[in-house]
């Protein structure tokens, strides 16, 4: 960690603290709010929006959508304990440390808590702020409550940290076994410890103007009662289906909580919780679907690792660097199409047009659609990574590029390069009725169950030149063997 955090002690200080909120945005398992509680009489709140930094970041104008709202509400339940939550506006991460340095010596505030992010941006930004408070003579105190593990809590025989899932998922489960979860603090031990009756005034902002389009995240509650009590049903009625439903897109098999982790309106810790009632050997002994969810929660801590271990992710390089001599095509015209879900292939077809029309995918399709633009267009996986940060509500830098890299076959544990998702047989097996295809693709309504997922013939058939649903755009079979012969060169070229 950057600095110590201050022991909890029985004597809270006369002095005033600033708890700093960035993608942590709840009142229930926040270290940094609760040690400031806990350590000081007086706590202030500050939240800094830098529109500019989240368009130079891809923000979806849903995910920034969701954030304002977000804001809205927190300020609300800050007031209820008695904390006023200020909301600064400044252009981009270089304005912060300033503008925060003078919000604390505006309050007279001896110390700053926030939880830490591990991208290069927010760490440099980070380290910027701690060394202009501490010329001030403000304690800073960096947390960890947004992951189960911090990055620098588990490493391999070598002492580095892992590459390889796997191993470090099997690391990662004995650190919670051994260490164990923190309990979270109550409601009512931060609301003893603040009886600042000040008046917020908080107001959500538009997001910026864009090329994109603005989809609203209405549908998307932001109340910290609310999700909790979303990620309880599901933990209790639907998570030991999860390994068998996750992959069928025409159900709601997942739980569709990536949105909330992502701006920590949900911390994973809470999520580990509900999993530990269900067995005393926690994080062993859960049932095969629990268990599996319990992955993906090591999976989204797992890049976010390789991102702070690794900067050059954070660059747009490729984990294996060989791989970067690939000759893409980047043809424009394919890539329109694969971004508007007009490729003529209905899977993928079906995936975009969700994501562009809701802002969210199912997680299958995001597999099938990077491995189409990445191995079938043979596009580079950057434009696609870029489209998805762009348009996801639950857009994640390091799980969104840990996707991208691992169905390109350059990051670190990747799918293999000679493994390429064939979508018709992807279709077959994860929407055999056709029914999410039919959503999304309303052309293919009517289409016969047996010519769902690959309709071409059908449709000429049926409609002759004057086709209602374009013919596929590539063939898959040709691509696919273009692709392994030039990856293995690439391979090959750079090894020397």
């Amino acid at each position: 960690m950057a600095s110590t955090v201050k022991a909890e002690t029985s004597h809270r200080e006369t002095s005033a603290a600033i708890v700093w909120f960035r993608q942590d945005l709840r009142v229930l398992d926040n270290d940094a709010l609760q040690r400031a509680c806990v350590n000081h009489e007086c706590v202030h709140a500050v939240a800094l929006r830098t529109p500019k930094q989240w368009l130079q970041h891809d923000w979806s104008a849903i995910k920034w959508d969701l954030y304002e709202r977000r804001l809205v509400t927190l300020a609300n339940e800050l007031a209820e304990l008695g904390i006023v939550l200020t909301v600064l506006d400044v252009p981009d991460y270089a304005a912060i440390p300033d503008a925060l340095c003078e919000f604390t010596q505006r309050h007279n505030a001896t110390a700053v808590y926030w939880n830490r992010d591990y991208a290069l941006d927010e760490v440099r930004r980070d380290h910027q702020v701690e060394q202009v408070l501490v010329e001030v003579d403000v304690h800073v105190n960096q947390l960890d409550s947004n992951v189960l593990v911090a990055p620098e809590q588990i490493k391999n025989g070598k002492g580095e940290y892992y590459r390889v899932f796997t191993p470090f998922f099997k690391a990662w489960l004995q650190h919670l076994a051994n260490v164990g979860i923190p309990a979270p603090y109550t409601r009512e031990t931060i609301k003893r410890a603040n009886q600042n009756t000040a008046k917020h005034d908080v107001t959500a902002q538009a997001p910026a103007q864009t090329a994109r389009p603005v989809l609203t995240s209405e549908a998307w509650s932001v109340t910290e009662g609310d999700v909790r009590r979303k990620a309880q049903r599901y933990v209790r009625e639907q998570v030991q289906d999860y390994k068998q439903q996750r992959d069928l897109p025409a159900l709601d098999g997942t739980s569709m909580l990536s949105a909330y982790f992502e701006i920590g309106v949900l911390s994973p810790r809470v999520a580990a919780h509900l999993l530990q009632k269900q067995s005393p050997d926690f994080p062993f002994g859960l049932s095969e679907g629990a268990h599996t969810w319990l992955s993906e929660l090591a999976w989204r801590e797992f890049y976010q690792h390789l991102m702070f271990h690794e900067p050059r992710l954070s660059r747009g390089e490729a984990f294996q660097v060989e791989t970067d001599g690939f000759p893409w095509r980047n043809d424009k015209v394919e890539f329109a199409a694969w971004c508007e879900g007009k490729t003529g292939v209905p899977i993928v077809d079906a995936g975009m047009r969700q994501l562009n029309a809701t802002g969210w995918m199912h997680n299958r399709l995001r597999m099938i659609v990077a491995s189409f633009l990445v191995k079938d267009l043979h596009i580079d996986w950057r434009w696609g990574e870029r489209y998805f940060m762009q348009r996801l509500i639950d857009g994640s830098f390091p799980a969104n590029n840990g996707g991208w890299q691992w169905s390109a076959g350059t990051g670190t544990d990747a799918a293999p390069y000679f493994r390429v998702f064939n979508p018709f047989r992807q279709s077959e097996k994860f929407d055999p009725e056709g029914s999410y295809i039919r959503n999304w693709v309303k052309e293919l309504a009517d289409v016969p169950t047996k010519y769902i997922h690959d309709p071409a013939s059908y449709l000429a058939a049926q409609y002759g030149q004057d086709l209602p649903y374009p013919a596929p755009i590539v063939d898959h079979a040709e691509r696919r063997t273009d692709f392994i012969a030039k990856f293995k060169v690439a391979k090959s070229a750079a090894s020397g």
